[in-house]
């Protein structure tokens, strides 16, 4: 199982710790995952093989997104 990231930021494109950020994984065994951003603005999710989802940032719906291993993702709120 490998890992992707997501990166929150502000609008001045400085990080944003301690943000929740959800994922809520497509396909057969779905399901969702939530984590809190490190002071650097980082969270690491599984990817559960490669399935696709929506991300969510603060009860925001940032889009589905394939969620591939190594991917890195970044949003400005």
């Amino acid at each position: 199982m490998g890992h992707f990231s997501v990166r929150v930021l502000n609008v001045d494109r400085r990080p944003l710790g301690n943000i929740g950020v959800m994922i809520s994984y497509d396909g057969l065994l779905g399901g969702h995952d939530e984590k809190r951003t490190h002071s650097d603005g980082w969270v690491e999710f599984h990817n559960h093989d490669n399935n696709s989802g929506a991300i969510w940032v603060r009860g925001h719906n940032m889009g589905s997104h394939s969620l591939s291993d190594g991917k890195s993702y970044s949003f400005s709120i």
